[in-house]
């Protein structure tokens, strides 16, 4: 089934949680960050994440390695009903899959689909584009560059920094 990729970022329905979560890769360094932020149906950021990531092999691998501290992020508030968002779509075409792979990331996707179907009654993966995934992006890129290495950050709102780029999701008419 091929995925479809939204244009705008849009509320889950009711009952239903929406993981936003993006990576950055710096290949000079081989460093990177990750970046996801929860919101519900309201568009309310519930919580966000972001952290540094010391070794870093590709950007499909920061992305996967945000996915997976969103996930845990959400199972650690106790959350059930959720959908993942990324603009990745190697990667949630990875995580919407039943077979197994030999790609470099293959390991971390089967250990997220795991996860996925321990934690969650339900839980789907879609793709959005890059213009709807601001605030993921914006908290992955301060996990890159603006925290020491291997450190994490967790908000129960919208850090001040990413506020706007909320607001702004929310004021986009829908489409």
């Amino acid at each position: 089934m091929p995925l479809t990729i939204k244009d705008s970022w849009k509320p889950p329905p009711n009952d239903i949680c929406k993981i936003n979560v993006d990576g950055a890769f710096y290949s000079d360094a081989r460093t990177g960050g990750w970046g996801a932020v929860i919101r519900d149906s309201s568009g309310d950021v519930l919580a966000a994440g972001a952290g540094n990531i010391s070794y870093a092999a590709s950007p499909v691998q920061t992305k996967a390695i945000a996915a997976y501290k969103g996930l845990q992020l959400a199972a650690q508030l106790c959350m059930i009903n959720i959908i993942l968002e990324t603009d990745a779509t190697l990667l949630a075409t990875g995580l919407n899959s039943k077979q197994f792979d030999r790609c470099p990331i293959d390991c971390i996707v089967r250990q997220i689909r795991d996860f996925m179907r321990s934690e969650f009654s339900s839980c789907s993966v879609s793709v959005c584009s890059r213009s709807c995934n601001n605030v993921a992006d914006c908290l992955a890129t301060n996990g890159a560059c603006a925290m020491g290495s291997g450190s994490t950050m967790f908000w129960s709102q919208a850090p001040e920094f990413v506020a706007h780029l909320v607001l702004g999701d929310l004021l986009k008419p829908d489409v």
